[in-house]
């Protein structure tokens, strides 16, 4: 648990490392994308000897991360696809450097011969893109998830974080969602939706 904040380690914020369950086939992907050949072979033969960890952190927003709808292209649907735009923060950086040290020096102490780092990564927790606020300038929604402009229209997942943790989302929009359904309960009683 890396989760406290000090800044003496060259960033700020924190993270924690998890165990990551890994099937052989996210191995491959993740250890080389390309590989072929003996040695490559050999190394998914050791797949049983192979763990994983995940390293959750805090990532600051930044202005030019967001998801945008393609001009374009088209889902099935005949719907816009998203597209995600996002460039790693400075601070993040810093923190998946010290990270990778951690994760090292554990596996080794462990007795682990080779340890790799994935370079890109599947999915990410997306946050922050109709964040909470009291200014309809700088945020979507206002505390409850309402959106600023549109009165019957609640958001209700992790768009309306302001900034990451350094722990999974899930259960802060679990929380949000149920404070939210409390207010919208009232609302509706009191006839203000």
């Amino acid at each position: 648990d890396e989760v406290k904040h000090d800044t003496t380690r060259g960033f700020s914020g924190g993270y924690q490392i998890h165990t990551l369950n890994l099937g052989p086939e996210q191995v491959a992907g993740m250890i080389d994308p390309n590989g072929w050949g003996k040695k490559y072979a050999a190394l998914l033969r050791k797949y049983k000897n192979i763990a994983g960890v995940n390293v959750n952190g805090e990532d600051p927003p930044q202005q030019n991360n967001r998801i945008t709808l393609h001009q374009t292209e088209k889902d099935k649907f005949g719907m816009p696809v998203a597209v995600v735009n996002y460039h790693f923060h400075k601070n993040t950086q810093a923190m998946l450097k010290h990270a990778q040290g951690k994760v090292d020096a554990m596996y080794r102490s462990l007795g682990a011969t080779d340890v790799f780092f994935a370079t890109e990564f599947a999915a990410t927790h997306n946050m922050g893109t109709a964040r909470m606020g009291k200014d309809a300038t700088t945020s979507v929604c206002n505390k409850w998830g309402q959106t600023h402009d549109i009165r019957n229209l609640f958001v209700s997942d992790g768009s309306l974080f302001v900034t990451s943790a350094s722990a999974n989302p899930t259960l802060t929009i679990i929380s949000l969602a149920l404070r939210q359904a409390e207010y919208l309960e009232r609302q509706l009683k009191s006839g203000a939706v």
